[in-house]
């Protein structure tokens, strides 16, 4: 393959054929376990190898999704099994979302090929030198990094990048999306995602409705990268990503060959004349599109990016169709009276050669060279095609008719396993644990303490400091706060340890906010890190002291939780999606449980107040709300530029406390967001009358939810999360 591989999507296995033959250098396909596309109609075992045989018979390649959280009950022979059809059968590659899945395909399939999928939302060198740490061969970075950051990526690692080029455009950072998880059970980190980006919302500024272009705030435009392929191959960019596993097989054969096409005009023309031709341009549109096309963070902007209006998927009809691409083979057939009968097929380098039965007098009606020809060029439903055949026969022969099919069988056959041979792998695996690792990688832990809060601004700090709380605590304190964490006076602050509350995206060309700041950072006891960007900031940086892995470092499994574990975190905040069974299952020796406070969402490139409102550069909270009237917080942060979309309600698990204490977690975590300083106050000191997870407690902290007066507990609107329900 020259330049750039063109990566093309497939839902099912008529689609892989068809975008094989529209010019695809790779497919990526689901199996029937853990792919991010659920709802799709995805590959059993027998269809995957026909695929991959597809694939590898005409010189391609094929990666499977294993792109979903796996759950610690999952990690069983099953999973084993499952991935060994594939890697036996050969695959090229696996895209995979699961950091303990990563360490588990390390230490069990050593020889096969890792791709970290975009939903890791990597957006820095950082995060890519942890992925390579972890073994893996490609990465997708986040789909909202510009081409200047890929190609700084790109200059400093060896690791292959893979950038997705067309196709629909999430509104948040993929994989830190639980928008569909939280408010309507279905889970975009196991493949259920129900979208509610594409629906309506108004917006308001404090209690007045701000007017707007339209109400779909959270719909971006589809991709389309075509007129930056010169710059996408500039910025080294390895393989180009096509989204659609849910779409047609017009539309994915369709857009894959505009690509093909682009793709070789820009390896025959060169960099510097590159040009897109108006009809292909016209192609892709009418193929379909939400609203007309972006390729707008490729150039660092956010402009005009949201449709605003309701997303349209424009189709228009038209015949397009590729041929099979036949793999044109030549024969020689040779008929000797009393001696057997020989095919030899040869294609490439590869010569078959298969023996019949005796050629004979005949006694009748001889055998003609178009009776056998006739059969020999019978080759419908193989990927073969005779391009040529020489006979060395003798006159007045007879040959059984079906001895000519079944030469020929046997020889395409033959070829096809020869072809096909050297993908096969072989696994010598001892007998496999049913059971995932027991073991924490980490050692000896440091010391926290039993109660963690988390704050966003000083009046939240005040609130807490001026209180008498007769219970040791630490405190995160957010680093997007310059007044803040540079404001407080730590000889006066009550709390045992003071942990600096890292970004949730750190990238690239925001690293310098940070850097600017590195001295006063290295004086906080600990850090709370969101990303694996952040993860291997505070590693490459030295600064000590206790690291916590954010719940969007999604440790779901016990694999998950050595694996993070092993890159540097001291402690892990359980994931939110997880439930108390669930959790129950989890290693949570070295975990933190969030028992209160309101869930994030999305973190979001795009930014509301500059798309709606105007871009003041100055952090600000709005709200935004649907259909059914749940407003939810929208905070914009403008030093690292990222917006956060909050749940309307706070999860609250303090009345779980029974079942909580039996789970083992090192300590428990309240996240104030938006809460004002009476209610601090309130909840802290509803929450501290009694020793932490005592009787009374759940009752006496519930009441302290909403305001400074203690409330009926009965009219008190909170959520418990996933805590019952979990997701599937």
């Amino acid at each position: 393959m020259n330049g750039m591989e063109v990566l093309a999507p497939a839902g099912n296995l008529e689609i892989f054929k068809a975008v094989i033959d529209a010019g695809a250098d790779a497919v990526y396909f689901g199996g029937k376990l853990f792919s991010a596309r659920a709802y799709a109609n995805n590959f059993d075992l027998e269809e995957s190898k026909k695929a991959l045989d597809y694939a590898h018979l005409h010189g391609k390649k094929a990666y499977l999704t294993l792109n979903t959280l796996v759950k610690n009950i999952e990690f069983n022979k099953e999973l084993y099994d499952y991935i060994r059809f594939y890697y036996e059968t050969g695959l090229d590659g696996i895209i995979v979302q699961d950091i303990g899945v990563i360490k588990y395909l390390r230490d069990e399939f050593p020889g096969l090929n890792v791709h970290g999928s975009t939903q890791l939302a990597v957006c820095s060198i950082d995060g890519i030198n942890l992925m390579k740490e972890l073994g893996v061969t490609r990465v997708v970075p986040a789909r909202e990094l510009s081409l200047n950051e890929i190609k700084y990526i790109h200059d400093n690692t060896d690791i292959e990048l893979e950038v997705f080029v067309h196709g629909a455009l999430c509104y948040c950072y993929s994989g830190d999306c639980l928008f569909s998880s939280i408010a309507g059970g279905r889970s975009g980190n196991r493949g259920r995602c129900a979208q509610p980006c594409r629906l309506e919302y108004d917006l308001f500024k404090g209690d007045k409705p701000v007017m707007t272009k339209g109400r779909y705030l959270l719909s971006l435009k589809d991709l389309c990268g075509v007129n930056d392929l010169d710059k996408l191959y500039n910025s080294g960019v390895k393989s180009l990503k096509i989204e659609g596993r849910m779409k047609q097989l017009q539309y994915a054969a369709g857009t894959v060959n505009v690509y093909r096409r682009c793709v070789d005009r820009l390896m025959e023309t060169g960099r510097n004349d590159y040009t897109v031709d108006d009809a292909d341009k016209k192609l892709l549109f009418d193929l379909g599109n939400r609203c007309g096309f972006t390729d707008a963070y490729y150039h660092d902007k956010t402009d005009n990016m949201v449709t605003f209006t309701k997303p349209s998927h424009l189709h228009k009809d038209s015949d397009i169709s590729f041929a099979e691409d036949k793999l044109r083979v030549k024969c020689e057939f040779e008929a000797k009276i009393g001696n057997a009968t020989r095919l030899i097929i040869r294609y490439e380098g590869h010569s078959i050669e298969v023996t019949g039965g005796k050629c004979e007098i005949a006694s009748k009606k001889p055998v003609s060279v178009e009776d056998i020809d006739k059969r020999i060029r019978k080759t419908g439903g193989t990927p073969f095609e005779i391009e040529d055949i020489s006979y060395d026969i003798d006159d007045n022969i007879f040959i059984p008719l079906g001895e000519i099919n079944k030469l020929r069988r046997d020889a395409l056959d033959r070829l096809q396993d020869e072809m096909l041979s050297k993908y096969r792998r072989a696994v010598d695996v001892a007998e496999l644990s049913k059971k995932a690792s027991k073991d924490i990688s980490s050692g000896k832990l440091p010391q926290i303490s039993q109660l963690i809060i988390s704050i966003s601004n000083k009046e939240q700090f005040d609130a807490i400091n001026e209180m008498d709380i007769p219970t040791k605590y630490d405190i995160c304190i957010p680093v997007h706060n310059n007044k803040l964490f540079t404001g407080i006076d730590r000889d006066k602050c009550k709390a045992k340890r003071i942990f600096a509350d890292l970004p949730f995206v750190i990238r690239g060309n925001k690293r310098h906010v940070l850097d600017d700041i590195i001295d006063v950072l290295s004086d906080f006891d600990g850090y709370v890190v969101h990303s694996y960007d952040g993860l291997s900031y505070v590693k490459s940086h030295n600064l000590s002291g206790v690291v916590i892995a954010g719940a969007h470092l999604y440790t779901f499994n016990n694999q998950s939780v050595n694996a993070v574990n092993d890159l540097g975190a001291d402690y892990l905040i359980a994931p939110y999606e997880l439930n108390n069974k669930e959790l129950s299952h989890r290693l949570n020796d070295n975990s933190i449980l969030t028992v209160y406070g309101r869930t994030p969402m999305m973190i979001t490139a795009n930014c509301i107040n500059k798309n709606c409102i105007t871009c003041d550069k100055t952090s600000k909270d709005l709200t935004i709300k649907d259909k059914k009237g749940h407003s939810f917080l929208v905070r914009n942060y403008c030093d690292m530029c990222y917006n956060v979309i909050y749940n309307d309600l706070p999860m609250s698990l303090i009345d779980e406390v029974d079942k909580i204490s039996d789970m083992g977690f090192a300590s428990v975590k309240i996240d104030f967001v938006d809460e004002d300083e009476d209610a601090v106050s309130c909840i802290i000191a509803n929450a501290v009358q009694v020793p932490l997870f005592q009787p009374g407690f759940a009752q006496r902290f519930h009441r302290g939810l909403g305001t400074a007066t203690a409330c009926d507990i009965s009219n008190h609107k909170f959520t418990r999360g996933h805590w019952n329900r979990g997701v599937e």
